[in-house]
């Protein structure tokens, strides 16, 4: 099982664009651009790593805007109004043979400048994957990862399968919403009762104490090949 990885990519706001380093363990981000420190669970909450050690004039480049953080009852200021593009290698089945390939996933993850008060949050989120296999890119657009995967899933059609957290058989979401990234849930702890889930209601009544949060990028020795319909996202 991967512990932490490292994706390069830049960083892009009204100052121009910078080259960046992505460090991933899989349960939050960490980045550093122009000398300022950052991390946070995704990319939509991405705040200064400490505060005290940079002056207003180190900060002035960055747009901030007020989030909620996820599962806490904290409210930070994390960096907006810019897009951030990188490189992820995911490991790619294919299905005429069931054999497997590293292909890079390419992110662009566009976070829009803060509304106003009192609505507050994002103008807009936007996230773009885009891979290329044998000379032939695909590409999806939305708020979710969940749903930029779906359209690249159905462009695959039958002859690739994502073999990560996205495409696994024990990955889901929870049916009170989701974030753009980062928390899908998974139910490797009890695969015999999630692969009977027909409907929602089923689902609802799985047991919540041993689920965990994943990343969509993620992968484990516990893989199954997700079926069509399976679950509550089916």
């Amino acid at each position: 099982m991967k512990k932490q990885a490292k994706y390069n990519g830049t960083y892009k706001d009204n100052f121009g664009k910078t080259a960046i380093i992505i460090e991933n363990d899989f349960k939050n981000l960490f980045t550093e651009i122009d000398g300022v420190k950052f991390s946070g669970s995704e990319f939509a909450d991405l705040i200064v790593f400490d505060k005290t050690k940079y002056t207003s004039e180190q900060l002035k480049r960055f747009t901030f805007f007020e989030t909620p953080i996820y599962n806490t009852d904290i409210v930070e200021k994390a960096l907006c109004n810019c897009v951030f593009e990188i490189s992820i290698p995911q490991l790619i089945i294919d299905k005429t043979d069931y054999s497997e390939f590293y292909s890079d996933l390419k992110v662009e993850y566009s976070l829009g400048n803060a509304r106003p008060k009192p609505k507050g949050g994002l103008e807009f989120e936007e996230i773009k994957l885009s891979i290329t296999i044998d000379e032939k890119t695909y590409i999806g657009t939305s708020d979710l990862i969940e749903s930029a995967f779906d359209q690249i899933r159905d462009q695959f059609e039958d002859k690739y399968q994502f073999k990560n957290c996205y495409g696994c058989m024990f990955g889901d979401y929870s049916v009170f919403g989701q974030s753009g990234f980062g928390t899908m849930l998974c139910f490797v702890s009890q695969k015999e009762k999630y692969i009977k889930v027909t409907n929602k209601s089923e689902y609802m009544e799985l047991p919540t104490e041993k689920i965990c949060c994943v990343q969509e990028i993620y992968g484990c020795d516990h893989y199954e090949i997700r079926t069509k319909r399976a679950g509550y996202r089916g």
